[in-house]
């Protein structure tokens, strides 16, 4: 996947197509994967301290303090414009990891970038699930992207 053509559209755009695809972080004890379930597509705001990870260039990983949490995101668009995609949800083997601080902790992250220890990869879920929009109703936020069952 090449991280800068992906990454470098609107965040509503990645986090719709993140949905579905592997997380996976290598390490010496072996790699740790999950499937993106829910993502949170983000624009604009106020660039604070511990939001300046949105004006990354696209593909970036950064990880974004809040209430003593980590929260795991991925700059998107362009270089100096205010955009990302938050990972909200994972599902790990017998197991769904709600919340990004969760996925931070147990992906062990600490600053590392995308295409070195942490990847994005191809979609691993069945024709069974929908992509489902929820209105956020947070000024910057564009919206959250579920993985849901289809009726």
């Amino acid at each position: 996947m090449d991280y800068n053509t992906f990454f470098g559209r609107k965040s509503d755009i990645v986090a719709r197509e993140l949905l579905g695809k592997k997380l996976s972080r290598v390490t010496k004890d072996g790699e740790i994967t999950g499937t993106i379930a829910e993502t949170g597509a983000y624009e604009g705001g106020n660039i604070t301290n511990s939001r300046e990870g949105m004006l990354y260039a696209p593909g970036a990983l950064f990880l974004m303090p809040f209430r003593g949490y980590r929260l795991l995101n991925i700059a998107t668009d362009r270089k100096g414009f205010p955009s990302c995609v938050e990972i909200r949800k994972l599902w790990i083997p017998e197991q769904e990891l709600d919340g990004p601080g969760a996925i931070s902790k147990y992906l062990k992250l600490e600053g590392f970038l995308l295409g070195k220890e942490v990847k994005v990869r191809e979609r691993s879920y069945s024709e069974n699930f929908k992509v489902t929009k929820v209105e956020s109703k947070s000024e910057n936020c564009l919206g959250y992207f579920l993985l849901t069952p289809k009726q």
